[in-house]
């Protein structure tokens, strides 16, 4: 229901057919899935009501505003559309309120390591969550720019191009920077070879302290791709470093 509304505004000045049938499909999807707890609604209900103007969708909002405020990097690709579009100010400033929290938090939190980034390794490599966390950092700062700068996100992209712990420092990216990973976990891993974008999870911790990439093709927890999360979380850090630097 979130893509096709989200869908359904692309849509409108190049196929208004397409966008309408997507509009009213996002809207009966909302509506059957009434069992559906708020917390998995709030996305949609947010796309919807930026869609459609129909305030049942925005009351939703407002109804969960302690639970949106307590959870906000779950809500971070709609929160700065929807304070521009809404005319409650007492939800407005408590969404402000607690993404300058937020953003608090992740201050302290990048000083742990020189990165930049909150990096708290696990066995498997932590480039696909530190790349959804600079998308979080990406809409926050298009959402609200008085309070989050754009430099989180950019850390991020830059642990991925090979800003990272151990002494492989291939970006994670296949193809994508001077020094990149072309040994790698995807549908020809027996062949030694990569996919052109492919990203990996990279950098693996081997307990305790050795940061570990190795260049072998087998070893999912380092070279694996995936699309949700690897290659489009990157398509869009990299598009906003170009839309950042040269707007």
């Amino acid at each position: 229901a979130q893509d096709l509304a989200a869908a359904s505004r692309a849509l409108k000045k190049y196929n208004s057919d397409l966008s309408n049938k997507a509009s009213k499909i996002s809207q009966e999807l909302f509506e059957r899935n009434d069992s559906a707890k708020a917390f998995l609604k709030i996305n949609a209900a947010a796309e919807l009501y930026l869609s459609t103007s129909n305030p049942k969708y925005a009351d939703l909002l407002f109804e969960n505003i302690d639970l949106i405020t307590s959870r906000i990097s779950n809500f971070s690709i709609v929160l700065g559309r929807i304070v521009t579009k809404s005319t409650n100010e007492e939800f407005n400033n408590k969404i402000r309120a607690a993404v300058k929290t937020e953003f608090e938090k992740v201050i302290q939190a990048q000083k742990e390591n020189p990165y930049g980034v909150p990096y708290k390794p696990y066995i498997w490599g932590a480039g696909w969550g530190i790349q959804s966390f600079g998308v979080n950092m990406l809409f926050l700062h298009l959402g609200f720019p008085e309070i989050v700068n754009s430099e989180y996100a950019f850390n991020a992209l830059n642990f991925v191009l090979g800003c990272h712990p151990g002494e492989n420092t291939a970006s994670f990216a296949s193809g994508v920077g001077a020094n990149s990973l072309t040994v790698a976990y995807g549908v020809n891993r027996a062949d030694w070879s990569y996919i052109p974008g492919g990203v990996a999870s990279g950098t693996a911790l081997i307990r305790p302290d050795l940061p570990e990439l190795k260049t072998w093709p087998f070893l999912w927890q380092q070279t694996e791709y995936v699309m949700g999360g690897g290659a489009t979380n990157f398509m869009l850090l990299g598009m906003a470093a170009d839309y950042l630097f040269n707007k």
